[in-house]
C-alpha cells in the first residue's frame, strides 16, 4: 500500500469537504481503484448521502460517467444500494439516463433490483440507445407503473410511431388509448406518425375527433393550435376536425392559436405575431366542412 493510500485513510473516507464531496468520492472521480477498495474493505459505508445534496458513492461515479468504476463498485460493495436517490430524488439511473451513459446503463440492467421510474425514461428519451431505452421500458412495465403516464409522455414528446407501438404491445384497446393520449400525442411537433395513426387505426379517435376533449373542453385541434404544431393542424382538419367547435369557455382553435404567442404586453398584443402562427390561423380560417 502507498503512502499516498495509508495517509488518506487514516480519515473517514465519508467526512465531506466543504462543498459536500467525501475522500471516497475524490478517489472515485480520480478513478483510484485502489483507494476505494481499502475504503471497502474498512467497512465504509457505500450508501452514505452526504449533508449537501445526498449525493452517494455510486450516483457520483455514475454521473462521472466512469464505466470502469461503476463496475468495480458493484463487483466489490456487498450491499450496494443501487436505487438510493439524491435530495431532489434523482438516482444513479436518472443521471445515467440523462447524460446518455449507455454502457453504465447496460451494467445497471443486469441487476434485478434496478427500480425504473418514468423519469429515468423521460430524461434517457432523445440520449440513449434505443435498444436500452425498451429494456428500461419492459422493466418500468414488469414493476407495475403506469402505462398510461408512460404513453402520454411518449406521445407528447413526439417519439416515433415504433417506440410507441412497443410499449403498447398488443394492447390496442380505448381502455389503455385513453383520450388523454391523443390529446397529448396532438400537442406534439410533428407528430404526424403517431396522430394519423391513432386517428386511422390504433384509437379510431376519427370518428370522436370534435369530441375527444380535456377537462376544459378543449380539442386536438385546439391543442395543436396552441403547440403551434402547423403539420398536426392540417392532418386533424383533413380528417374532419372542426377549428369551429368551442371550449367550455367559448372559445376556438382559431383563438388558441392567437394565445400561443407571447408578444411581451401585459394587456394588448403590439407585436406581430410569429409566421408558424399566421400559418396555422389561415389555414384555420379557410376551412370548409367535410
Amino acid at each position: 500500500m502507498s503512502l499516498n493510500i495509508v495517509s488518506s485513510t487514516e480519515k473517514n473516507g465519508n467526512v465531506e469537504d466543504k462543498y459536500g464531496v467525501t475522500h471516497v468520492c475524490h478517489a472515485i472521480k480520480k478513478g483510484d481503484k485502489d483507494l476505494i477498495l481499502v475504503y471497502i474493505q474498512q467497512g465504509l459505508d457505500m450508501n452514505y448521502r452526504n449533508s449537501v445534496d445526498g449525493v452517494t458513492a455510486f450516483i457520483r461515479a455514475c454521473n462521472t460517467g466512469n464505466v470502469d468504476i461503476v463496475k468495480f463498485l458493484l463487483d466489490h460493495v456487498n450491499n450496494l444500494n443501487i436505487n438510493i436517490t439524491d435530495k431532489c430524488g434523482h438516482s444513479a439511473l436518472d443521471y445515467s439516463c440523462q447524460y446518455g451513459h449507455n454502457e453504465i446503463l447496460r451494467l445497471l440492467l443486469q441487476r434485478s433490483e434496478l427500480q425504473v421510474k418514468l423519469y429515468s425514461i423521460q430524461k434517457g428519451l432523445t440520449n440513449i440507445d434505443v435498444n436500452i431505452l425498451k429494456e428500461l421500458i419492459d422493466r418500468y412495465k414488469i414493476q407495475g407503473n403506469s402505462l398510461l403516464n408512460l404513453l402520454i409522455f411518449l406521445a407528447k414528446e413526439s417519439a416515433s410511431l415504433d417506440l410507441f407501438q412497443y410499449v403498447l404491445g398488443d394492447k390496442t384497446n380505448s381502455i389503455v388509448l385513453a383520450d388523454d393520449i391523443f390529446l397529448s400525442a396532438c400537442q406534439g411537433q410533428n407528430n404526424i406518425d403517431t396522430v394519423d395513426w391513432l386517428l386511422n387505426e390504433g384509437g379510431e379517435f376519427k370518428s370522436k375527433i370534435n369530441t375527444c376533449t380535456d377537462v376544459k373542453g378543449m380539442t386536438g385541434l385546439m391543442h395543436a393550435a396552441y403547440s403551434q404544431s402547423y403539420s398536426i393542424v392540417k392532418l386533424l382538419l383533413e380528417n374532419g376536425a372542426d377549428p369551429h367547435v368551442k371550449d367550455h369557455n367559448n372559445s376556438d382553435a382559431i383563438y388558441w392559436a392567437e394565445m400561443s404567442y407571447d408578444d411581451g404586453a401585459d394587456y394588448m398584443r403590439v407585436r406581430d405575431p410569429p409566421d408558424i402562427v399566421v400559418d396555422i390561423i389561415q389555414i384555420l380560417r379557410e376551412y370548409e366542412p367535410h
